[in-house]
């Protein structure tokens, strides 16, 4: 057990990942975890466009704790990025989260995240929410569901003085989501997830992510996956484009 929780931070320390200061939790969770201590270990190749053109490798760790009121999941990922075989660019994330056990069909929840990226101009951001989610269909063919939280959210931003967007921003945002995962196979599984985050105050100024997943059993712990990722800001730092997109292909080892 403290082996997996050191090996989660040394991947936060040492081999950050992008995911454009954003995380798709949804596409993360795992079906219905056992009770107790499990998680996964897992590795990819990103093919990414947008504000920067590279190919990345990266490791990607979970781990969840599971009792008959609670699911903890901490997340950590990782990775180095190069583009044209020389210049680097990286970033980092730590997502920690609660959800709680609440019948029928609504479960409280609250997460915190640190996270940076290099390619977004964000050298800092932090956020805290709380909020629910809830299952509107639910069998042995998947799961379809939504969420909703208030979400605070603090970003320090590498801009020149010139720059119009603000360095630092304080806020609190609406996080949304929608969620559908189809199971057609006891080996196949297809996740879809979109998020809507828009600033209270300010609905212009809205945040979209979208993660479209496949993963597919090799054996009973070790899975394939292809993902891909679409981000969109409206109202981005100077420099940055509004649309991200992310191609990841890698292997899961789930214990």
């Amino acid at each position: 057990m403290r082996s997996t929780i050191l090996l989660i931070s040394l991947l936060t320390l040492s081999t950050p990942t992008f995911l454009a200061g954003q995380i798709n939790v949804e596409a993360l969770r795992r079906d219905d975890p056992p009770m107790g201590y499990s998680g996964t270990l897992g590795g990819d190749l990103t093919v990414r466009t947008g504000n920067v053109d590279f190919v990345q490798l990266g490791l990607e760790a979970r781990l969840y704790r599971v009792t008959p009121s609670v699911t903890t999941l901490m997340v950590a990922d990782g990775g180095l990025g190069f583009l044209r075989s020389s210049r680097f660019a990286s970033s980092g994330l730590a997502h920690y989260r609660q959800t709680f056990v609440y019948r029928p069909y609504l479960s409280p929840e609250w997460y915190a995240q640190l996270n940076y990226d290099r390619s977004q101009q964000l050298a800092f951001r932090a956020l805290a929410g709380a909020g629910a989610r809830t299952s509107f269909a639910r069998g042995g063919w998947g799961e379809f569901g939504a969420g909703s939280a208030l979400m605070f959210e603090h970003e320090r931003l590498s801009l020149p003085d010139t720059a119009v967007h603000s360095a630092r921003t304080t806020t609190m945002r609406w996080s949304n989501f929608l969620t559908l995962r189809v199971v057609p196979t006891e080996t196949l599984v297809i996740t879809s997830t979109t998020y809507a985050q828009p600033e209270f105050g300010d609905p212009g100024d809205i945040r979209v992510l979208e993660s479209f997943r496949l993963a597919t059993s090799v054996t009973e712990a070790l899975s394939l996956t292809v993902s891909f990722g679409l981000r969109y800001d409206s109202v981005p730092p100077d420099g940055i484009a509004a649309l991200d997109t992310t191609l990841r292909t890698g292997v899961t080892y789930s214990y």
